[in-house]
């Protein structure tokens, strides 16, 4: 069974194309599936693959941006910016769309 739904495009944009600098074959085959505003997933196998994308990137932008919180004593205006925008642009809107057809981990 498929399941086509809406998709930010920009964020389908964003996903091919750490899909295709990392090489994630499997990932490359779902996001080139369908129009560019929609995502077409076969399976929770599928779905949670695209989540991962999203959770890799926010590990990634914890270790490159680690002074993003007001909290931290070295707190850094810039790593919040990217910090926030990985957060909020991609991890976010992934998780949502795809949690709402399919039951995903979203832990990081």
């Amino acid at each position: 069974m498929s399941v086509t739904f809406p998709f930010p495009e920009s964020v389908k944009s964003s996903l091919k194309k750490i899909a295709i600098e990392r090489d994630y074959p499997v990932a490359n085959e779902i996001l080139a599936r369908g129009s560019e505003n929609e995502l077409t997933l076969t399976s929770a196998t599928e779905a949670q693959i695209i989540v991962n994308i999203a959770r890799v990137e926010m590990l990634n932008a914890s270790l490159t941006y680690p002074h993003w919180d007001e909290d931290d004593a070295n707190f850094d205006p810039l790593h919040e910016s990217a910090f926030q925008d990985v957060q909020m642009e991609l991890f976010e809107k992934v998780v949502m769309y795809i949690s709402q057809e399919f039951n995903v981990t979203t832990a990081i």
